[in-house]
């Protein structure tokens, strides 16, 4: 168990899916996470097994996704912990919270892919105050992450979303955010590039575009 596989194993956890019945891995994601899934996903993906995953897109959802077959891959992956089924059975796998050291990338990898970075106003007219926010269905997921953020002393409010049945974890508060930075990180630009604007200008924009916020500093997909 690498810091790297941890990651990836938190990738999964978030926007991925071990198929039931075939060998079939699938990670899938918005138009935006091309960069992250070019850059991060898939070189990780080859460095940890040595596979070629296939990159599509898809129309009918405005996503990109990542898909592989292997067995190999498959059986390793379940008896590291993961499930072979619904989401509602997700939890972290226990080597891995037995392993302060692999919660960090864990973390990092389930943020990029299923969390998103937020900012309110508050009591101002702009877009200022940070919200880290992780969303997720009822499963052991959540227990797990309340005991992993407990463990790493984080603040967070929890709230369940009744519109789509839902709970979500938010860390708010610029000090927050930079421990954030500072001890977990961001592979994905698309939350990573928020972050650099707000750090740069101390706002931002609402339903701003990657692309946009690459020009604005000056930065490529690289960052």
């Amino acid at each position: 168990m690498s810091e790297d596989l941890a990651e990836l194993i938190g990738i999964i956890l978030g926007d991925g899916n071990l198929h039931k019945k075939y060998n079939l891995i699938t990670i899938v994601g918005s138009l935006e996470d091309i960069h992250y899934y070019k850059n991060r996903v898939i070189p990780l993906i080859k460095s940890l097994f040595n596979i070629n995953p296939k990159l599509r897109k898809r129309n009918d959802r405005n996503a990109y996704y990542i898909d592989f077959y292997s067995k190999d891959v498959m059986d390793f992956l379940v008896k590291v912990g993961l499930k072979r089924e619904h989401k509602k059975s997700a939890g972290i796998p226990k080597i891995i919270k037995e392993n302060d050291k692999l919660l960090i990338p864990l973390l990092r990898g389930l943020f990029d892919t299923d969390g998103c970075l937020k900012f309110s106003k508050q009591t101002r007219d702009y877009n200022y105050y940070p919200r880290i926010r992780l969303c997720f269905q009822d499963s052991p997921l959540i227990k797990d992450l309340k005991d992993v953020f407990k463990k790493i002393n984080f603040n967070y409010g929890f709230n369940k979303d009744a519109r789509f049945n839902t709970f979500y974890f938010e860390i708010s508060g610029k000090s927050n955010l930079e421990k954030w930075m500072k001890l977990i990180g961001m592979n994905n630009p698309v939350h990573k590039s928020k972050y650099l604007f707000w750090k740069k200008f101390g706002y931002y924009i609402p339903r701003s575009t990657l692309k946009s916020r690459l020009k604005a500093l000056n930065l490529n997909t690289s960052i």
